[in-house]
């Protein structure tokens, strides 16, 4: 085992598994997470010998709660929002989990909401047990989910059950999840190690050639969506925005205030 602060290393033959180490704070993605994971991504990758990798949460009360939000700038200086624009750590390790060439699976305990929720959302497949529960609350904190996340819910949920995602900002129990499509299979919480291991093993046994070639290829039939870049960067612009606003520094009081935010609309 490969331990660092936040996130844990395992390999078991083809299979690798990649655990989020933040119990205590529902093992919400920091910064220094995301970079820890994108370079084990990175590394798996490059050996090529992983032929299934494991995401999952620390304990049985969280895959994830979600990103950092104490992270985000209130008002970011024109050097970090470039860095938002182009290259934030949540999208860095996201897009190493689609470029890994093998399948990734996501087993959910709990919470995975927001940042967690996406998490689980680019994984290829998602085990949930009974306890998990799923959302995306960007509309309750005042912000506007970036383009590229928006299109990795849009490919896995489509285009109606995004919106209803998006625009209720619900959570979802695990029964709920599985028919929106959130989950592929929901096991009870005593078996969900035990099945999603059983499961990764198996993927891990076909053919790499294959394993490889159809994930490749279904993602590029998938991703065949295509915007105008002057779109594309009006929404990234949009993102960038929302973290200036009024109702986003109302939203983070609200968090760590314990209370229902009072928003205003700017």
């Amino acid at each position: 085992m490969v331990t660092r602060d936040e996130l844990k290393i395992e390999r078991h033959g083809a299979v690798g598994t990649l655990e989020i180490h933040r119990p205590g704070k529902h093992n919400i993605l920091t910064p220094e997470c995301l970079d820890a994971l994108t370079g084990a991504m990175e590394a798996m990758a490059e050996e090529d010998a992983v032929r299934v990798v494991v995401i999952r949460g620390a304990g049985t009360r969280a895959f994830s709660a979600g990103y950092d939000i104490a992270s985000l700038p209130a008002s970011p200086t024109s050097e970090a929002e470039e860095a938002l624009r182009k290259d934030p750590p949540l999208e860095r390790a996201l897009k190493s989990i689609r470029r890994f060439p093998y399948p990734v699976v996501a087993m959910i305990h709990g919470l995975a909401l927001g940042g967690g929720c996406e998490l689980a959302v680019a994984c290829d497949l998602r085990i949930g047990g009974r306890s998990a529960r799923m959302g995306m609350p960007p509309a309750r904190l005042g912000l506007v989910y970036p383009f590229e996340g928006l299109r990795r819910f849009l490919r896995v949920l489509g285009f109606t059950r995004t919106l209803e995602v998006f625009l209720t900002a619900r959570q979802y129990d695990s029964a709920s999840a599985l028919r929106l499509g959130l989950l592929n299979e929901v096991v009870e919480d005593a078996d969900l190690e035990s099945h999603t291991l059983g499961l990764a093993e198996e993927v891990a046994a076909n053919a790499p050639l294959s394993l490889r070639g159809m994930k490749d290829a279904l993602y590029r039939i998938a991703d065949s969506l295509t915007i105008s870049p002057e779109d594309e960067e009006a929404i990234r612009s949009l993102f960038v925005q929302s973290l200036q606003s009024e109702d986003m520094v109302e939203a983070k009081q609200a968090f760590m205030e314990k209370r229902a935010p009072r928003f205003r609309g700017r």
